[in-house]
């Protein structure tokens, strides 16, 4: 949510950024017994910065798989406002590359990844299944405009009174 860059350089610089710090967050994998001698490199690769574009678009799939090998749990993905960059993009000219990086993100970390228990993306763009998640299975996507979770977001007309005194119709 974080990634609004004017260039394709800048924002892949800010993912990539994100990525290795989410790598860090887990600092107990460089040194798992459970993870072999390339597994611990591609973790340091990603943590540190020094891994390639190739690496950072499987990170997710990999970082999936070593907390898995690390604890023996599938994983929960959780992606907030992923659409961010790819909006930016449209905007300053990058769209292609941003979308050709966040599809192979996407597809190995969430479609293609047996680590997976469940992945969750939030984002403000209409999703269609054509576009960068056509290759995922099991996609559903709810909106604001659907009921199913209205009680658990926004404001009840009781709240809304307590809150700014006047009641909504419900």
């Amino acid at each position: 949510k974080d990634v609004k860059c004017a260039t394709w350089e800048d924002t892949y610089d800010k993912i990539s950024k994100l990525i290795a710090l989410e790598f860090l967050r887990h600092g107990e994998l460089e040194t798992s017994a459970k993870l072999n001698a390339y597994e611990k490199e591609q973790y340091i690769s990603l943590s540190t910065g020094k891994a390639n574009q190739v690496d950072y678009q499987m990170s997710l799939q990999v970082l999936s798989l070593l907390l898995y090998k690390h604890y023996g749990k599938e994983c929960v993905v959780i992606i907030d406002e992923y659409d961010t960059p790819i909006q930016q993009g449209h905007l300053y000219g990058y769209y292609d590359k941003v979308i050709l990086f966040m599809r192979n993100l996407f597809s190995g970390g969430l479609k293609d990844n047996r680590y997976l228990s469940y992945g969750f993306l939030t984002g403000i763009l209409r999703v269609a299944k054509e576009s960068i998640f056509s290759g995922l299975n099991n996609l559903r996507i709810n909106s604001i405009l659907d009921s199913r979770y209205s009680a658990y977001f926004g404001f009840t007309p009781e709240e809304a009174y307590e809150r700014f005194g006047f009641l909504l119709d419900a």
